[in-house]
Parts: C-alpha cells; structure tokens; sequence
C-alpha cells in the first residue's frame, strides 16, 4: 500500500491542483485519506497472521474491512487516471497505487461470493462449477491484473523518472515484494530488487533536495533487504503488503540488523556518489564538487 513516502506525494499533488483542478485534488485528498487509513489495518492484519495464521477469529472483520477501503480506494484511483494524462510524477503515483490496492486484494481477499463486486473493471470469468477452490477464484481475479497493473507502473517510472526517485524506487520495491509474496518468484523478486539499487545508484547525483535524498535513501535501503531475503523453507502464508507496516517501507520481513545485511555500505555508498558531480533531472551539470 502507499509509503508514508507516497502519502506525502499525494498531499502535495492534492495540495498544487486545488486551484486548477479541484476535482482531481478532492480525489486525491480521498484517496490519501483511505491509504492511511487502509495502512494501519493492514499492519493489525500482518500482526494477526504472525500470531497464528490458522485461527480466522476476529481476522474476518478485519478482512472485510480493508478489502472494503481497498474496493472505495481503487475506484476513486479508477476516476483519476483520465485526469492525469499530462502529470508525469503523478501519474507514475497513480498507476503504482492501482497496482497497490490489487496487490491488497490478491493477499486479503478471501470470500468468493463477495469477489463478483469487488473489482467492476476487471472482467469475471465465469464459476465452471460450484466446487472451485477460493485459491482458484483469487488467482483469476487478482494476481493476473495486479501483475499487468505492476508492470505497467514500471514502465511508466522507468520512462519518466530518474532510478534514484522515491516514486520510481516505491514501484520498484513493492512490485519486488508482490513478485516474493503472490507470485513466489523468489529469484525474480531479488533481481529485481538489486536492479532497483543498481539505477538508484548509477544516477544519485541528479537529486539536489536533501529530503527527496532522505526519502531515496530509506527506499535504497529497503531493497537491499528485500535482495537479500532468503527463500521460506516452508509454504507460507503472505504476510501482508510489504510496505504497509511502519515507517517507510520497513517492513521488509527481518530488518536490516536481523538479517546481516550491509545496509549502512550501501547508503553510504549513495551519500559517497552524490557529493560529486551534481546533476539536474534532465542530465545538466548543476555543478561540480571538490
């Protein structure tokens, strides 16, 4: 789901179109409204399943709610693509928080007779026969358009936005954690990742803001978790949308510390490189350092 990265985007993008376009800025505010809203149910619903993933207990309340605010969220992301055709940071934004709210539905939604409804856009394949599995009825609903919706998100980025770009990094890292959590392509999951942190670090000196840097910075480190997480020994159940628990897109299963990873050399590898050469977002040299 949105990062608080991503929720301080769409604050500002709703905040620059109020005057001009006070339609899109409402529905940008309501869906910001929703995604932080939607963002700690799914940290309660991630604690659930860690505590016992057999047991559906109050789980199924849980559930109905946030497959509700995502079906509210996706609709509202639905009326907004049209109205930004010519926004390039915001629609790059757009399309990765369409690809969110699938990834929700592809991880929360459980419940066949309430999967008719959920998604009017996507077209329903007809029940063969009353005895398909609710692994079956999730797979065709969810995982094949959420994986279009993803790849989409990622073309876009890659075609507008430097590597080094929160937004461009969020898709990125999401997109990953969907690949290791719904599709269970561990190893794509990992390439993808360590491809991420590869352009990220290959343009850092075109960010001249220090807190888009802070924001790239967190995003960096994220991946190098999420190139580094083993593969479970065992079928697991997911664990909820990678970042939708806490502070910027931690939640990357062990952190950093747990898992031996070397965060720190990466980041500081990202501070080393951006102290030269500063470049603009079109390629100009800004200036040059000592």
């Amino acid at each position: 789901m949105a990062s608080e990265v991503e929720q301080k985007y769409l604050g500002m993008f709703a905040k620059q179109t109020a005057k001009d376009q006070p339609e899109l800025s409402a529905a940008l505010y309501k869906v910001l409204g929703l995604s932080t809203l939607l963002q700690r149910k799914l940290v309660r619903a991630r604690k659930q399943r860690k505590l016992d993933p057999t047991r559906p207990t109050k789980s199924l309340d849980l559930y109905r709610h946030i497959n509700w605010m995502g079906r509210e969220g996706y609709a509202i992301i639905e009326t907004i693509i049209p109205m930004v055709v010519n926004e390039v940071e915001l629609r790059v934004l757009i399309f990765k928080l369409k690809a969110s709210f699938l990834h929700v539905f592809a991880l929360f939604e459980f419940s066949p007779r309430t999967k008719m409804s959920v998604l009017s856009t996507i077209q329903q394949q007809q029940q063969q026969n009353s005895n398909n599995t609710n692994q079956t009825l999730k797979d065709v609903n969810y995982i094949k358009p959420a994986m279009e919706a993803f790849r989409r998100a990622y073309e876009l980025a890659k075609e507008n936005v430097p590597g080094i770009h929160p937004l461009r990094l969020g898709v990125v890292l999401e997109y990953s954690a969907f690949m290791f959590d719904c599709i269970r392509d561990h190893e794509e999951a990992r390439r993808m990742a360590k491809k991420g942190v590869e352009d990220a670090l290959d343009v850092v000196t075109v960010l001249e803001d220090d807190e888009m840097f802070s924001d790239a910075q967190d995003l960096v480190g994220s991946l190098v978790v999420l190139a580094k997480r083993a593969t479970p020994a065992t079928p697991q159940l997911p664990q909820g949308p990678i970042n939708g628990a806490g502070e910027k897109n931690r939640s990357l299963g062990d952190s950093p510390t747990q898992s031996g990873i070397g965060m720190g050399q990466h980041t500081e590898e990202v501070k080393r490189r951006r102290s030269k050469t500063t470049y603009d977002l079109n390629g100009n040299v800004l200036k040059t350092g000592k």
